[in-house]
């Protein structure tokens, strides 16, 4: 019987804990607490509209409508003055800390839209999304496998984690449910040459990214029922107990299953 290492709340299961940013561009970590920095200096900004907005860009890649951003940002917002004054704080800030001339735009109009120029910044969900493309298209198991390393590195944690503004939950759900299913695949991907690995991921699955998953956690049981780790089986089933009481639920039949059949 192998044995395995005790479940520690806040550990790390050695996939990475997030990206270095390229060259000339600032780091921006909406998943998990949000930062933005530039070099080694912190960035932030005076004003509440400019953090707002700036945490809106940097979860549209593809920028807002001014429209759009007053809907979510300010409901009722007149003439559009916060958005400018958001702008501004913005540009300004961020010309400070690159010490560029004044003229020089981080927040730029393409249309009616505002957006953040990827040649400015680097966004980790920005980088999470194309790693979730890239597992879903490639070809070979290796590509797949690195893509979605990629993609679990950089979830260090819910998307604007400490922002509970009613626009970012359902980006939050979405960035929730890519995590934990990239973690599922690489879980089944080496799981018949690296168990070992895949009780890895998957311990680090139900730890950051899906504490309630019960698809996780009968995955997670399974590998380690099948590598004679009981008494890890039932310790994940306990901790599933645990998990699921606090949203006032119990364990479905299925995981049940899955339990008794490596413990009766």
């Amino acid at each position: 019987m192998e044995a395995e290492a005790p479940f520690v709340p806040g550990g790390s299961a050695g996939l990475g804990s997030g990206f270095v940013a390229a060259a000339g561009k600032a780091k921006v970590e909406v998943l998990g607490v949000p930062r933005l920095s530039y070099g080694r200096a912190e960035v932030s900004f005076g004003r509440a509209e400019a953090r707002e907005l700036f945490a809106l860009l940097s979860v549209s890649r593809d920028g807002v409508s001014a429209e759009g951003i007053a809907e979510m940002l300010w409901p009722g917002e007149v003439g559009g003055r916060r958005l400018e004054s958001a702008v501004r704080e913005i540009n300004r800030a961020m010309r400070q800390a690159v010490g560029c001339a004044a003229g020089v735009r981080f927040v730029l109009k393409s249309g009616e839209r505002r957006l953040l120029p990827a040649a400015s910044f680097d966004v980790d969900l920005w980088r999470f999304e194309d790693a979730c493309k890239l597992a879903s298209i490639a070809a070979e198991d290796a590509m797949r496998v690195a893509a979605l390393h990629e993609v679990l590195a950089l979830y260090r944690g819910a998307l604007l984690a400490g922002c509970d503004d009613l626009w970012v939950l359902p980006l939050r759900q979405a960035a929730q449910r890519q995590a934990a299913d990239a973690a599922e695949r690489l879980a089944e991907l080496v799981r018949a040459d690296d168990p070992g690995r895949a009780v890895d991921v998957l311990r680090l699955a139900v730890e950051r990214i899906d504490p309630c998953s019960e698809t996780l956690w009968c995955l997670l049981m399974s590998v380690q029922g099948e590598l004679g780790r009981l008494p890890a089986v039932r310790r994940s089933f306990q901790l599933l107990r645990e998990r699921l009481a606090e949203i006032d639920a119990v364990p479905s039949a299925q995981a049940r299953q899955v339990y008794e059949r490596f413990i009766r």
